[in-house]
């Protein structure tokens, strides 16, 4: 039974909330570590519902809106309220303030590392392919034809469509040199990814697939023409209307051109060689005639490996960040790309939906990285500004700016941050009714 998306919307709420209150924790702990004093540790956000303890001279209370929590210090804008946080000395403000990015690093981390030893089944095929060029593309431009295989953007190797994806999106409006594979030859070739591409077509102009040679049925999707054809597992697709199939790319392109005909399959099963014939059927979403050549595996790491991963992992996550804030200084990636917690909330909702606990848990973690930098930014009312104005201080000989004057800017840039929290929402939400409401 297919649980309904608005409660994986209502489910997936909490997640950003549990990254908050982890962030949190963080910034407790070390103010604890510090000898900063703490007024109140809050889970969920103001107002107060209710008082549940107090111990150490700290409140600690469940609040109405069930979201992240809060730590409230003493003094954290009055050094003159000893044993507070503004009159601490720096190097200790520096490390309580650090101390909650720092914990969502430690949590993606985990988290990688977690998922890298508990494994799951990923695609075993390492090379993706061209199986169309859009007339007049960048693609078509640069010479790419169909059964070109990937092999290399700006010097990134290529194993997936999400790594082609990811550095074709974040250098529209800027050339990309491109090395591909052709019968046997390596090939290097430059082009430009649109800005503003015709719609389904994507920055570059091509289809893409995963290779996979022979073409073995892995999976007969239900109510597909294959079904309806009786094609099995383990048929090795050998033509297409005549056409010879060597490879997925072959297949992709002759059954894409072939939509909304009928088709004969020639295909070879326990060594006989068989000839069906089906509908193409344009009205079916899935993969064409509803066969998925796609060979799936389940891969795990002992311990040292899945550290090891989880770390690659979490470094690439957060390289991911400020390259992605370089192509928005270079306008090659607009703001209305950028997601806030409406559509971070919609896009988890949407991962539940289609990879379960794992892809949750590894969205958690790209979030978390997320997280981690965002808040180490040198912009005042983040936790980063508060880092500079204390790292000028210790610079300074214990010179610091006065703290009314701090307390202004980080008052006019958090009101800043709320109108860019606005507009962001406002396009999170052009988005998800822009695709119907649904995923």
């Amino acid at each position: 039974m297919q649980v309904p998306f608005l409660v994986l919307i209502l489910l997936a709420i909490p997640i950003l909330g549990i990254l908050i209150l982890i962030h949190e924790i963080g910034h407790f702990w070390a103010a604890r570590w510090m000898k900063v004093g703490i007024e109140e540790f809050g889970i969920g956000m103001p107002p107060r519902a209710l008082r549940l303890f107090e111990k150490n001279g700290v409140e600690y209370t469940l609040n109405w809106i069930p979201f992240g929590g809060f730590v409230r210090m003493a003094g954290e804008d009055d050094p003159d309220v000893g044993g507070g946080l503004s009159s601490a000395p720096p190097w200790r403000r520096l490390i309580v303030l650090s101390a909650g990015p720092l914990m969502n690093l430690v949590l993606a981390f985990l988290l990688f590392t977690g998922l890298a030893m508990a494994g799951h089944m990923e695609i075993v095929s390492q090379q993706v392919g061209v199986y169309y060029v859009e007339l007049g593309s960048p693609a078509q431009e640069a010479g790419l034809q169909p059964g070109d295989l990937f092999v290399s953007i700006n010097g990134r190797p290529i194993t997936s469509y999400e790594e082609l994806q990811i550095e074709t999106t974040l250098q529209r409006g800027h050339p990309v040199t491109l090395v591909i594979e052709r019968d046997g030859q390596l090939i290097t070739t430059e082009l430009v990814p649109r800005k503003d591409p015709p719609e389904g077509q994507g920055p570059i102009g091509i289809r893409m697939a995963y290779y996979e040679a022979p073409l073995e049925v892995q999976y007969v999707f239900e109510d597909s023409p294959a079904a309806a054809a009786g094609l099995q597992e383990g048929d090795v697709v050998m033509a297409l209307d005549g056409e010879p199939v060597q490879d997925s790319l072959q297949y992709m392109r002759l059954a894409s051109a072939a939509m909304g005909e009928e088709v004969v399959l020639n295909v070879q099963r326990d060594g006989q060689y068989l000839e069906l014939s089906l509908f193409n059927d344009p009205d079916y979403e899935a993969i064409p005639l509803g066969l998925d050549f796609m060979r799936l595996a389940h891969k795990s790491s002992p311990l040292g490996k899945g550290l090891a991963e989880g770390w690659r992992e979490t470094v690439d996550a957060a390289a991911l960040v400020p390259r992605t804030l370089a192509g928005i200084f270079r306008s090659s990636v607009p703001v209305s790309d950028i997601s806030g917690p409406v559509g971070i909330t919609y896009a988890t909702a949407q991962v539940a939906r289609a990879a379960g606990l794992y892809g949750i848990l590894h969205l958690s973690a790209l979030i978390s990285v997320n997280f981690f930098l965002v808040n180490l930014l040198p912009i005042p009312a983040l936790d980063g500004g508060r880092m500079a104005f204390a790292l000028l201080e210790w610079v300074r000989g214990g010179k610091r700016i006065s703290p009314e004057r701090e307390g202004l800017l980080h008052m006019v840039f958090f009101l800043l941050l709320m109108g860019f929290l606005v507009l962001v929402t406002y396009y999170d939400l052009v988005r998800i009714f822009t695709n119907g409401g649904t995923p």
